[in-house]
């Protein structure tokens, strides 16, 4: 029987900040957000917000990945197909939210957004890179 618990295989006992860098990288650059908006003088709420929308898609990311791991291979198509849609739902949802209920702060929302996911994608690459071939 597989084990299909949600952790890396070199990971242990340890907790999930060290198990997992991205997240903690994501928690930081949520306070990072929130003080850069209280710095310059904009909405310390919407700035955490947007930036903790990315810790949401990463959650979902990771519950998708779990759950498209076993099955078939058309059953980890469909998974991986409906997490991307989901994400992107997530993502475009919430921020609809924030700008509906907050217009004048959904610029600091968004601008959180934008920078960590810009700094995900790149710690993402950093964590799992690209498989290299040699000719």
């Amino acid at each position: 029987m597989r084990d299909r618990r949600l952790r890396h295989p070199e990971a242990g006992d340890r907790p999930i900040l060290r198990r997992e860098p991205i997240l903690a990288i994501l928690v930081a650059l949520v306070a990072a957000s929130a003080a850069t908006a209280a710095l310059a003088g904009g909405s310390v709420w919407a700035a955490a917000c947007g930036a903790a929308v990315v810790v949401g898609v990463w959650g979902l990311e990771r519950l998708v990945a779990h759950l498209g791991a076993g099955g078939s291979f058309g059953r980890g198509v469909a998974v991986g197909l409906a997490g991307m849609a989901a994400r992107v739902a997530l993502a475009v949802g919430a921020l609809a939210a924030i700008g509906i209920a907050a217009r004048a702060e959904f610029l600091d929302a968004a601008l959180a957004f934008i920078v960590t996911y810009t700094v995900y994608v790149f710690a993402r690459l950093w964590r799992h890179p690209a498989v290299t071939t040699s000719h």
